[in-house]
């Protein structure tokens, strides 16, 4: 066989063979460089999507921020404003307070000549005696119950603390006690039983208990000697409740106590129709 005749077909085949591989290299090239620019493409739309998303994110961060800001800015603004006006009204109310303490001085000058008197002495004798019952009479000329006004201190009650109201309303009470018992006097009404003494000092211990064994000792006579006492309690209670000291629960039992006292005071001087 002679091989000239093999080799232009050899030569045809092998380029031919050479030519598929190149062709099929540079499709392959091309494909490929086609997929990564379209992925390229596509990654780079997806990360301007997320840039945008990242925005628009930070964007609504910002403004919820600002929104929360302003609300609490506009909350505590609020809180602030209420809590001005709050202390503003505690401090008319402990005014109307003691306007009431102050509207009491009258009675408190009863109370102090009562304090010079043994009323279980003198109820028998103003019974029997009109000219005793006068001398007590004029003892208060200058008195007149109208004068004690309390209505200050009942509008002041809701923005004082539970120990200021139950301290005054003892004083009141400790105080009006004196008052019925000239009031007994002056009407010769004798030594009845229209009050309860140990009413008047179950009040007192729970309102001042270091003044227990004081109570026991000198009973009903020692009554007028703790209304000062009665009324520094009184001021140092108002200093707590400005100073912001919150009232705890032994305090709120002690001046729930307190008031339940005077209240069983007052009620018996209403049952009696006494005027207090």
């Amino acid at each position: 066989m002679d091989l000239n005749s093999w080799f232009p077909p050899l030569i045809t085949t092998a380029l031919f063979a050479a030519a598929l591989w190149l062709g099929r290299n540079v499709i392959s090239t091309r494909l490929t460089k086609s997929v990564e620019y379209e992925f390229n493409k596509k990654l780079e739309l997806v990360r301007s999507q997320m840039r945008e998303s990242e925005e628009r994110l930070k964007a609504e961060l910002r403004t919820k921020e600002t929104e929360i800001a302003a609300l609490r800015s506009g909350a505590l603004s609020a809180l602030a404003s209420r809590q001005v006006a709050l202390d503003k009204r505690r401090l008319e109310a402990v005014d109307q307070l003691w306007a009431s303490v102050t509207a009491l001085g009258p009675a408190r000058a009863i109370a102090t000549l009562m304090s010079s008197i043994s009323f279980e002495k003198a109820a028998p004798i103003t019974e029997r005696d009109p000219k005793a019952r006068q001398a007590f009479e004029m003892m208060g000329t200058a008195f007149d119950i109208k004068s004690i006004d309390s209505s200050g201190a009942s509008k002041a009650r809701p923005f004082l603390s539970p120990m200021v109201w139950a301290t005054f309303s003892a004083l009141q009470a400790v105080v009006m006690h004196s008052v019925m018992q000239w009031h007994i006097l002056k009407s010769g009404l004798g030594n009845k039983d229209f009050m309860d003494n140990k009413a008047i000092s179950k009040l007192i211990k729970a309102a001042l208990p270091h003044y227990s064994d004081y109570i026991d000792k000198f009973g009903p006579s020692a009554y007028y000697y703790v209304i000062e006492a009665l009324e520094n309690q009184l001021l140092k209670e108002i200093q707590s409740m400005l100073s912001g000291v919150e009232a705890d629960k032994n305090s709120i039992e002690l001046a729930a106590e307190i008031l339940r006292q005077s209240n069983a005071v007052s009620a018996q001087a209403t049952q009696n129709d006494i005027a207090v």
